[in-house]
């Protein structure tokens, strides 16, 4: 939640411990279109996958300055942070918001060091699309699906991502999905593929199917 009051135990756990090395990997999808989900549903979306991180990060942060140490932090984001995300609007901009704060706050944190670093990796095979543990309903994205046909296991990252730590990109793009999303946006520009997708999601099956439910939905509340 916002409040944070959930930070005591973490504080509690930490107690006198230096803790220097930071994975923040926390964060789960809402699917559908945006008023099919609630808007607590929303609200919970943004607190575990963006404030919770800032909070984290935050407490974290200030200890590793006040006795100082050197260390790292760890964000991991997604290339939904860098593109439009119809059916999952929350997700896409708790990520975009993830990968503009990792990147600021490395610029700070850099000269004192510590490193901080966003990752963007491609699909892993995890429980992430259902819900990663979370009571959330979640609607099939056909899109989402095709991206996941080239999905790595967990085992594959934390080689990768320990690997960038002080020795490559502040924001690293993991895997050929994420690398090619991102050569694609290089190329044509995100302001024309949000104009692009706009225009043209109403063609895909994703899009009508999500509207006709949408639709039934309406009709019954």
């Amino acid at each position: 939640d916002a409040s944070g009051a959930w930070m005591a135990a973490i504080e509690a756990a930490v107690g006198e411990k230096d803790v220097q090395v930071v994975f923040l990997n926390a964060g789960f999808i809402l699917t559908g279109m945006f008023e099919q989900n609630a808007v607590q549903a929303h609200l919970a979306n943004l607190h575990c996958n963006l404030t919770a991180n800032i909070w984290l990060s935050h407490y974290l942060y200030g200890r590793m300055l006040a006795r100082s140490l050197p260390g790292c932090i760890v964000f991991t984001s997604s290339s939904a942070s860098y593109i439009p995300n119809p059916f999952a609007a929350l997700y896409a901009a708790t990520k975009s918001g993830v990968s503009a704060f990792a990147a600021s706050l490395a610029v700070e944190a850099r000269p004192r060091g510590i490193h901080v670093h966003s990752i963007h990796p491609s699909p892993v095979n995890s429980r992430f699309t259902a819900g990663g543990g979370n009571e959330v309903q979640q609607r099939k994205i056909e899109a989402m699906a095709t991206f996941y046909k080239f999905a790595s296991g967990p085992e594959a990252l934390p080689q990768r991502f320990l690997s960038h730590i002080g020795r490559a990109a502040v924001v690293a793009d993991v895997g050929g999905v994420s690398v090619g999303l991102r050569l694609v946006v290089q190329l044509l520009g995100y302001n024309f593929i949000a104009l692009v997708t706009a225009l043209t999601a109403h063609l895909t099956p994703d899009y009508k199917m999500h509207a006709t439910k949408a639709a039934k939905s309406g009709k019954r509340a």
